[in-house]
């Protein structure tokens, strides 16, 4: 192709043709101007797409990542649930929020048959899946998240939530472990009789004092669960836009 074009050029001088010769080579310019556009049009399309694609993997993976830590949550949750509900059906220490007799009837109500081993332990610890968030920090790809109401979100569970609700859980670890010194047969044998019994006992205000540190524990999951919920709507709106 080039050579034909320089052929058109030779002849048009060798015919003297000069003035055709000059807009024959200013239209051959625009051409190639207009080809060098095209080229990089489609390669600015091209990156636009890679970008997209490259967006939607983290969108997709901080999902992913907050889904399963919400379940974690969740679990969590209902074990520090049943321990507060257990001292507030014998004293109400707490908010009533979080007394749910009608869903732990059985339990209340049979006789030497539970044991209530769940108020002497911390519980599970919450373990957050953060790769793909820090993935996201560390590679300097922050603004693929072009919801800035997720992007704070996002910033506030695994940088200021996640380190609450492990912190919270250091101070029950501590507490329990002196639990387990003092208490030893008590959480190896006791029931929920027992545990009613000793209302007016010690060892009743300790593990009342114990299901505080587990209550505070639960409020910083349900704030947390609370943002995780929010972000996980922004994601799908906007992995839907993408």
């Amino acid at each position: 192709m080039i050579k034909f074009f320089r052929k058109i050029r030779y002849n048009l001088m060798d015919q003297n043709k000069t003035s055709k010769y000059l807009k024959y080579a200013i239209g051959e310019i625009i051409l190639v101007v207009f080809g060098i556009l095209i080229a990089l049009q489609i390669n600015t399309w091209n990156e636009n797409r890679k970008e997209k694609k490259i967006a939607q993997q983290y969108l997709i993976g901080m999902q992913n990542d907050i889904k399963n830590d919400l379940k974690q949550v969740d679990e969590i949750l209902q074990e520090q649930i049943l321990a507060i509900s257990l001292i507030s059906s014998i004293d109400d220490v707490f908010t009533e929020a979080f007394h749910e007799p009608e869903k732990h009837a059985s339990f209340y109500n049979a006789l030497d048959t539970n044991e209530v081993k769940i108020l002497f332990s911390r519980g599970k610890s919450y373990r957050t899946r953060r790769g793909t968030y820090n993935s996201l920090i560390s590679d300097g790809k922050s603004g693929f998240i072009k919801n800035r109401e997720a992007f704070q979100l996002i910033q506030e569970i695994y940088d200021e939530e996640n380190l609450r609700v492990a912190s919270s859980y250091e101070v029950i670890k501590e507490i329990e472990s002196k639990i387990i010194l003092t208490y030893p047969y008590e959480k190896m044998h006791w029931t929920y009789s027992d545990l009613k019994k000793s209302k007016d006992d010690r060892i009743f205000l300790d593990l009342a004092n114990f299901t505080e540190q587990k209550f505070f524990y639960a409020g910083n999951l349900f704030r947390l669960k609370e943002k995780m919920l929010a972000v996980l709507l922004l994601f799908e709106k906007e992995i839907e836009e993408n």
